[in-house]
């Protein structure tokens, strides 16, 4: 295609560009206020936060697509004399297409610094003290390549596993890490604990009212140093149907938080007691975008955030939910979260295992 007319279809596309830039960049700007106020409670703000960085994404187009147009739509000399006639409508729109740029790159800006720092590379420090290892790992209950993931587990040889979605019937699925590990505890059809060290308490904690989600709590004797190790799952940000509810196959219409998030500040609440080093293991049900993440983050350390390069993405597997196998996982939910005794040397996400979800294995040292 001739210059002159890709210039001539350039001008002509330019202005609906330049509106959906810029009508991207104002709701961009608008997401960005409410999160900055950490307005939160309506489902559909809720969602939003949780997928808050790949609102941001298009901007690496969205900017330089609408100094492109901007630039080859300028106004043919022609048409020069008669847009003189009508200066203040000229300077009003170059104005807005200025204001949209400079919003732009304050919105970019503010994307690196909330989600591109935290995932970027990290200079991380060797151990010097004594180190033990984690792999926190939900199995999905209805896993078929359970062996996979057993098999995974044994090959990276951690000190301590902690599952999630350890259906009903699992211990003789599980019966090669019982003839590696001595101990082993756990809440049947929910989580469950693996470790090489001595069980000295055993706690079965309730995050809500009864009959309601539990958390597990070992105290282990780790060569004469006590820990403590909560091994959790939390719910799904889901309510429960109702009569009146369509099905539309849209599981994103019955989003809400609010019972999530209660029971992770009970947790929170739980935790700020422990008299003990510890390591709180699991599936949030939660990614690092979503605002109550800062709650946690102010009180236990994030083993990823410490350790960890890249994204640390877990969920879902495509294979594992029938998606094609080239799309990646989206969210982060699975954490290991320590006390301030605990430096986390290493981070990394594990292969495929079966699962719906990817294992994480952690390197802790002691401080």
């Amino acid at each position: 295609m001739p210059w002159s007319y890709l210039q001539i279809l350039l001008r002509r596309v330019s202005t609906p560009i330049r509106y959906l830039t810029s009508l991207y960049a104002a709701l961009l700007a608008l997401f960005t206020t409410l999160r900055l106020l950490r307005l939160a409670g309506a489902p559909p703000l809720d969602l939003a936060n949780t997928f808050a960085a790949y609102w941001y994404m298009p901007l690496v187009l969205s900017f330089p697509l609408s100094i492109i147009v901007t630039r080859q739509a300028q106004v043919p000399i022609e048409f020069a004399r008669k847009r003189l006639s009508r200066p203040g409508k000229s300077d009003s729109a170059a104005q807005t297409r200025r204001w949209s740029a400079l919003l732009q790159i304050a919105l970019i800006a503010i994307g690196l610094y909330w989600f591109a720092a935290p995932a970027m590379y990290k200079p991380l420090t060797p151990p010097v003290g004594d180190t033990f290892s984690v792999v926190t790992l939900n199995v999905q209950g209805g896993n078929v390549e359970l062996q996979e993931a057993t098999e995974w587990l044994l090959a990276q040889a951690p000190d301590l596993i902690v599952l999630q979605e350890t259906a009903e019937g699992y211990d003789r699925r599980l019966a090669a890490l019982y003839d590696v590990y001595a101990h082993e505890d756990h809440i049947e059809g929910s989580v469950r604990i693996f470790s090489r060290y001595a069980i000295l308490e055993r706690e079965v904690l309730s995050l809500e009212d009864e009959p309601g989600r539990q958390a597990l709590r070992l105290l282990l004797n780790q060569n004469g140093r006590e820990l403590a190790v909560y091994a959790v799952h939390i719910s799904l940000p889901l309510r429960a149907r109702s009569d009146s509810d369509v099905d539309l196959g849209l599981e994103a219409l019955r989003y809400d938080e609010s019972r999530r998030n209660a029971q992770i500040r009970r947790l929170l609440e739980i935790v700020e007691l422990e008299g003990a080093p510890y390591i709180v293991a699991g599936d949030f049900n939660m990614s690092d975008a979503s605002l109550i993440y800062d709650e946690i983050a102010a009180q236990m350390r994030d083993a990823w955030r410490a350790a960890g390069n890249g994204a640390g993405r877990t969920w879902p597997v495509a294979e594992a939910i029938d998606w094609p196998r080239l799309i990646q996982p989206v969210l982060r939910i699975d954490y290991v979260w320590t006390s301030a005794d605990l430096r986390a040397a290493v981070a990394q996400v594990g292969d495929a295992v079966g699962s719906d979800h990817l294992p994480v294995s952690v390197v802790l040292e002691w401080r």
